[in-house]
């Protein structure tokens, strides 16, 4: 059989940076700025036509990665990758628009494709067919569940026929019977001579399904074999990791990650220069040092120059809107207590106001991926009328045990006016909120503070208001009944774990290290994250 994929010393870096202004620095200085990292390095290996490959390792061992390069989502830094015919990545929710429903996601995905729109129309009923995902096909998809995802992800990429199928995860969140179906299908591509990567952290999957695997390790190919020959590898390495004490792990990922902030050598460079086990870059010396000295000053200068007005850009904003919020004079009083210093005689009639009947709001947060919410509080009877999402807030107006079980189901109003009950177990009670100030103030460190100015003050208004802004193509706006934006949403790029939580502390509620939610008096930052390692989105939202 001939050869389907290729790669030769591929080699995948990002930089990773503190703060914003950073990319400066690494974009002047010629010899680069910021932390690397290398997901993956001298990655090389063959695939032949009919191969189903198992892609194995541990968690950041670089899988998602090299899945992306291959299927074309994302170039190398270096290496060569040679591609024989179409390549489709199915990975949970990989490629899906969460605003579109999801027969506007296949008919957007297959344009995308080069499909006519005929041969759409009568692929249709064969995807919807294998989906099973029912009445929700016409539903948004940030309504579905990870695991409908998924099954509508497979559907589209199995059956527009790819030559080359790459399988992310995504049969990890289905129920067994969907999984075999998958299974099957791919078997049929087996017998066309289609290559499959399949990646998943289930040894039993990849030793029934899989003929080769490749074990990944700190982004290098560890063993590259017969599933009986790496698999049996692998698990002993897996049982000598989970035998390690904390303390040893540690130093483990200490190593690990020390290893990937440098270039290692491919096999050839060892080849000709043996000692050359890690390769670095030469520090400069003499006259070159004192000019690159001279420009890091003038950079920082500029650098500083430009944050200080963007800064200052976003904090007269903050004040100018919190002063909105707290009065109309400058004693602190409102108009109506203003009205009544003006007419004695109005306030000596008026009865005096009880200020000890003051109802605190019991605001609560959705405290996993989805859930759902019924029509009354009654487990066994209740019908499910729609889901949340984490991090949508519950503002609960009534409580009520449930007739059988041993919690209580909480009343709101949903989205459309309507009434709802989810149970207590689904959401959090948050703590105090974080100082608001401190908080927009450390986001601004994270994301473009220009931006998250304008991100800021879009909250609120119609689409009126907003004018062309309402169209701009880098957010997401979402609105409320009354027509005014409720929540904004952005992409971010290269934004670590580390980074969030060196700037924000720990989120003061996560689904796991899919999301982090971050509340505030009146703003809530939630970040998404698709790898665990990565932030890829920021939701901005006003509190209720």
């Amino acid at each position: 059989m001939s050869t389907s994929v290729s790669l030769k010393n591929v080699t995948k870096r990002y930089k990773m940076y503190k703060k914003t202004s950073d990319k400066l620095l690494d974009l002047a200085l010629p010899s680069g700025y910021g932390k690397n990292f290398y997901a993956l390095q001298n990655i090389s290996f063959q695939a032949e036509q009919g191969d189903i490959i198992g892609i194995i390792g541990v968690n950041g061992a670089g899988k998602s990665t090299i899945s992306n390069i291959i299927s074309g989502i994302i170039p190398p830094s270096s290496g060569t990758i040679d591609i024989k015919g179409d390549a489709a990545l199915i990975s949970i929710g990989a490629g899906l628009n969460n605003q579109l429903s999801g027969r506007e996601n296949i008919e957007l995905k297959c344009l995308m494709l080069g499909f006519k729109k005929q041969e759409i129309q009568d692929l249709m009923p064969e995807i919807i067919d294998f989906a099973e995902i029912g009445e929700f096909i016409d539903q948004p998809v940030k309504k579905y569940s990870s695991g409908m995802k998924s099954r509508l992800g497979f559907a589209i990429s199995v059956n527009i026929d790819p030559d080359i199928l790459i399988i992310d995860e995504a049969l990890s969140v289905g129920d067994k019977i969907f999984a075999q179906k998958c299974l099957d299908k791919m078997n049929s591509f087996k017998e066309k001579g289609k290559t499959i990567f399949f990646i998943s952290h289930s040894i039993g999957q990849v030793k029934e399904f899989c003929q080769k695997a490749l074990w990944l390790e700190a982004g290098e190919v560890r063993a590259y074999g017969p599933v009986e020959e790496v698999i049996p590898q692998y698990e002993k390495f897996i049982k000598e990791f989970n035998k390690m004490s904390k303390e040893e792990k540690k130093q483990f990922n200490l190593k690990v990650m020390e290893k990937r902030s440098r270039r290692q050598a491919s096999e050839a460079e060892l080849a000709m220069d043996p000692t050359n086990g890690v390769l670095s870059r030469r520090k400069p010396k003499g006259k070159r040092g004192a000019v690159l000295k001279s420009l890091l000053v003038v950079v920082f200068l500029l650098a500083s120059t430009l944050i200080y007005f963007k800064w200052h850009n976003l904090i007269t904003y903050f004040q100018a809107d919190k002063k909105v919020h707290v009065s109309n004079g400058e004693d602190g009083k409102t108009a109506d207590d203003k009205t009544q210093e003006k007419n004695p005689e109005m306030n000596a009639n008026q009865p005096a106001e009880d200020t000890t009947a003051v109802v605190e709001k019991d605001l609560r947060y959705v405290n996993l991926s989805t859930g759902f919410v019924r029509d009354i509080p009654d487990l066994a009877t209740s019908k499910k009328v729609t889901m949340v999402d984490f991090g949508d807030p519950i503002m609960v107006e009534q409580t009520e045990k449930d007739p059988v079980e041993d919690f209580s189901w909480l009343q709101f109003t949903l989205a459309n006016g309507l009434k709802g009950w989810i149970s207590e177990r689904l959401v959090t009670k948050l703590e105090t909120p974080l100082n608001e100030e401190s908080m927009v103030s450390a986001v601004g460190t994270i994301v473009n503070d220009e931006q998250l100015a304008k991100t800021l003050s879009v909250l609120g208004k119609t689409k009126e208001e907003l004018g062309t802004a309402a169209n701009n193509k880098s957010i997401q706006l979402a609105y409320n009944q009354s027509g005014q934006v409720k929540e904004v949403s952005m992409n971010i790029e290269g934004i670590t774990k580390e980074q969030i939580i060196d700037q924000l502390g720990e989120p003061i509620l996560h689904q796991g290290e899919k999301a982090y939610l971050y509340h505030g008096e009146r703003y809530d930052f939630i970040f998404y994250t698709g790898n665990g390692s990565s932030f890829y989105k920021m939701k901005v939202r006003s509190v209720s």
